[in-house]
């Protein structure tokens, strides 16, 4: 039986070979200052996370990193960061990073997540390369490289209303959990109120997600990007989103 860390591996390489066929470079790099720069001067970008902003956040070089997607002509058309966090408590993590301007209320979650995680963020994709596929695949490529580079517990995210209430968090970016964690305050990166909602997938699942996943694609003989993002909203055996909200509101977390 394979471990989860050469399960990863198996994913990250299967991965890396649809997104080369797909017309793309793909580069791992460190430099959180060039990532910083590109938030903050590519079209459509919505501000820097302080959780990755290398000016306000603490963590050590080798505990950060991005991906960064070119096209044919060398253009940077997306990119996504990951970054080691270690805590007993990851909402208080984010509370203590103050992207939350007090007041503002915290709801509580069904679990506690904590331990060794795998955190992702700084999504950009630019205008001209969006329902590609990079959006369905690159939160894959940093949860598997979470796996091989750290061996984390659980990978977790954040996201606002917006992506919120379209179901980004599970039927794109592959998290079987959403909890709203935050509510009521300014969130600083954007100067107005939101609602902040955490994302989650374990170990065990990801390996679960992962074996799946690759045999979905090969089964179905993906030959890119958009081929596997189609086949990956097909429906297959990720628990369900948990909606922490009345029932009668379809993929309402707002």
């Amino acid at each position: 039986m394979q471990t989860h860390i050469e399960t990863a591996r198996s994913y990250y390489r299967e991965m890396m070979a649809l997104i080369v066929r797909s017309g793309y470079r793909i580069s791992i790099e460190n430099d959180m200052r060039q990532w910083k720069h590109i938030m903050q001067t590519g079209p459509a970008t919505v501000g820097v996370s302080s959780i990755f902003d290398p000016d306000k956040a603490d963590y050590e070089p080798a505990d950060a990193f991005w991906l960064r997607v070119s096209n044919e002509q060398a253009e940077t058309v997306a990119i996504i960061c990951d970054r080691l966090v270690q805590t007993p408590d990851f909402v208080d993590f984010v509370e203590e990073t103050g992207m939350f301007a007090a007041p503002y209320i915290r709801h509580p979650l069904d679990a506690t997540l904590s331990g060794k995680i795998g955190h992702a963020g700084g999504l950009w994709v630019h205008p001209n390369s969006r329902k590609t596929g990079l959006s369905w695949a690159l939160p894959r490529l940093v949860r598997a490289l979470s796996v091989i580079h750290w061996g984390v517990d659980r990978h977790c995210g954040i996201i606002l209303t917006g992506l919120a209430d379209a179901g980004f968090g599970n039927h794109i970016y592959g998290f079987p959990r959403s909890w709203l964690a935050l509510s009521g305050g300014d969130f600083r990166p954007t100067g107005k109120e939101e609602r902040l909602f955490v994302i989650d997938i374990d170990a065990d699942e990801i390996a679960g997600q992962q074996t799946f996943e690759l045999k979905r694609i090969m089964d179905d003989g993906a030959q890119n990007l958009v081929d596997v993002a189609a086949i990956g909203r097909k429906r297959h055996d990720q628990a369900a989103v948990r909606e922490p909200l009345p029932a009668d509101r379809r993929m309402n977390f707002g």
